[in-house]
């Protein structure tokens, strides 16, 4: 039997199988495999070159630490790692071009530049402020720029060149709060989420203004992914469970979606517009269809989910599991250990 469709014939059995495949497509995404990686860990980045994935893990006291772990892309087996001496990594930003690994240095007042090849920590990079509070990480690889947010007061974004490993200058009035940053390198243009006003400003990277500042659709926006094919940005709600969707050039709200659980980190596959939010508290990644903006699914695993890192040849999703604090007051129970706290997991498609 044969169906029209589009004024052509397709058998019907052959559109069974096409339905069938594109169905496996949408569901596909599966946990593949999760490992104990350090202690500590925070965020997570891939190697576009060989497939690589690099960890932070600031360690616990009585434990090693700090590193950045480099692990194996498909058994997530540690590889590698790099000491970070008495200065811990939390958040992570990579040149691909120039084979550099960032880390923002929160409760050292500083960013290490590292030598991917050899794990050599090049510089250590500092504003030369008495206190400063680095986290987020983004790197313009067209111009060799690293911008880093500090969560300080005031808020600011560093600006550091990646040529010389020297810290430029700041971008002043980033708002209440600047935690996630995102970069339009072809526009010139870097997105940073204001977290304490509920807003997204928008700077011009040549003339260090900034041009601009929308609501972010949201309470709480905490990190931010850019979408250049479709003008798009998409930010996490941390307070609502809520990821938004904007459009770029506007600030126009498209979309807010209902994820996991206090999402922290989002990623975008545009090869396969997929969306993906590590939702802390939820313990959980949600996998979101970036036509329809449905969510594809929620993969539980099984740890406080942080940060998630797409490599955009394999589309497979490295996320970032956190344990448990084990700091507690006197006269309070410590919390029980999670199973699957301090590991990496990885999502095949």
């Amino acid at each position: 039997m044969y169906i029209k469709s589009n004024n052509s014939l397709i058998k019907a059995g052959t559109l069974i199988v096409l339905l069938a495949s594109a169905a496996g497509l949408a569901h596909g995404q599966t946990l593949a495999t999760s490992a104990k990686v350090g202690r500590g860990l925070y965020e997570i980045v891939v190697d576009h070159k060989d497939g690589a994935v690099y960890v932070a893990s600031v360690g616990q006291q009585g434990n090693p630490g700090p590193y950045i772990y480099k692990l194996d892309p498909k058994t997530l087996a540690a590889t590698d790692s790099i000491a970070l001496g008495e200065i811990a990594g939390f958040g992570l930003g990579i040149n691909q071009k120039t084979r550099t690994l960032y880390t923002s240095n929160t409760r050292g007042n500083s960013v290490h530049a590292i030598d991917i090849k050899t794990g050599k920590v090049l510089a250590t990079i500092s504003n030369g402020a008495a206190s400063s509070h680095t986290r987020e990480i983004v790197v313009d690889e067209k111009t060799n720029t690293v911008y880093v947010s500090d969560v300080g007061d005031p808020s600011t974004v560093w600006v550091i060149d990646g040529k010389t490993n020297q810290y430029l200058y700041s971008l002043e009035g980033a708002g209440k709060t600047a935690t996630g940053l995102a970069i339009d390198s072809d526009n010139g243009l870097l997105y940073v989420t204001a977290m304490g006003d509920n807003e997204v400003l928008v700077y011009n990277t040549a003339t260090r203004e900034k041009v601009k500042s929308f609501p972010s659709g949201s309470e709480s926006p905490i990190n931010i992914a850019f979408d250049k094919k479709g003008d798009r940005l998409f930010v996490t709600d941390s307070k609502n469970s809520v990821l938004t969707v904007l459009t770029a050039s506007s600030g126009e709200l498209l979309k807010k979606i209902d994820v996991g659980e206090n999402p922290i980190g989002v990623n975008f596959d545009g090869k396969r517009n997929r969306i993906y939010t590590a939702n802390r508290q939820g313990k959980s990644l949600s996998v979101i269809d970036g036509d329809t903006y449905q969510v594809i699914k929620h993969i539980p695993t099984d740890g406080l989910s942080n940060t998630v890192a797409v490599n955009p040849k394999t589309g497979g999703a490295y996320v970032t599991n956190k344990q448990v604090g084990t700091r507690v007051r006197e006269g309070q129970t410590p919390p029980t250990p999670l199973p699957n706290g301090d590991t990496v997991s990885l999502i095949t498609p």
